[in-house]
């Protein structure tokens, strides 16, 4: 039995191809963004990308997972992006796992860097965890070893973080430089 919602989806696939777009598009995407998979934080709908033009790995709490690192040197290496983006978004749940120290059971393997990040930071509030977050996700992908930290580090590639604040559908740019320094522990 098919559920309403996949049949929505289905209809809208349906119409989506008898609109004339040209098919696929025949270049390489411009960059590669490593973003939370929360469904109101749409990587190519925030910069207003069409199809194709982002690599886009989604993970909830756009943490530098092996998957994710290992999807994004293959779009270093085999695609030539030039440009990562980590975006983080405000209210996003796997911070806010972390900061009210739900840490183990299944949501382990996606809220365990944050929950480090929490325990390091015990007074900061939810915003600045979530920027806190996206900046560690920054550096893990610079001083990673595969061709994505390689790239980074030689200037080849420019890793930069931001926050998409969902109230007011703005972009906070976190980064200033391409290498971010390790992030200071915050002591009360």
């Amino acid at each position: 039995m098919d559920s309403p919602v996949w049949a929505r989806l289905v209809a809208a696939h349906e119409d989506a191809r008898r609109v004339p777009s040209g098919g696929l598009p025949e270049h390489l995407p411009v960059a590669a963004v490593l973003a939370c998979s929360d469904a109101r934080v749409p990587p190519s709908v925030i910069f207003d990308q069409p199809a194709g033009s982002l690599f886009v790995v989604r993970i909830a709490g756009n943490t530098a997972t092996p998957a994710a690192l290992a999807s994004l040197d293959y779009a270093v290496a085999q695609l030539g992006v030039e440009l990562i983006v980590v975006l983080g978004h405000s209210e996003c749940g796997a911070v806010q796992a972390a900061a009210t120290g739900t840490c183990g059971g299944h949501l382990a393997p996606i809220v365990a860097p944050i929950c480090e990040i929490s325990r390091a930071n015990p007074d900061a509030p939810p915003a600045r965890l979530v920027a806190l977050n996206v900046t560690q996700a920054v550096r893990d992908l610079v001083e990673h070893d595969g061709p994505t930290g390689i790239a980074a580090r030689s200037g080849a590639l420019e890793v930069r973080g931001a926050v998409h604040d969902l109230r007011t559908a703005t972009l906070v740019d976190l980064t200033s430089s391409t290498i971010q320094p390790r992030i200071p522990v915050e002591t009360p």
